[in-house]
């Protein structure tokens, strides 16, 4: 049987599982271990909350119309013709 993850490892994890970017059995692991630590598991939440803010936010701020046409323009001549 594989050893138990210990923190340093459910910590260097933890924003891949967030991001579901775990094979099954890692993530499996993460849980599990998240499931029987009290302190990664509230640093688990908390990052997850963290993330989920920054998501809301990023899809309620927008860049304005004017900037977004002048960085669209720059862009195109930067690029040249063709």
């Amino acid at each position: 049987m594989a050893e138990e993850m210990n923190c340093r490892e459910a910590v260097e994890q933890l924003q891949d599982y967030l991001k579901r970017e775990l094979t099954p059995g890692v993530a499996t692991e993460l849980r599990r271990h998240l499931d029987h630590c009290r302190h990664c598991f509230d640093h688990a939440r908390f990052e997850e909350n963290f993330l989920r803010m920054l998501e809301e936010r990023a899809r309620k701020e927008t860049c304005p119309g004017a900037l977004r046409q002048r960085i669209l323009d720059l862009l195109r001549s930067e690029a040249g013709p063709g």
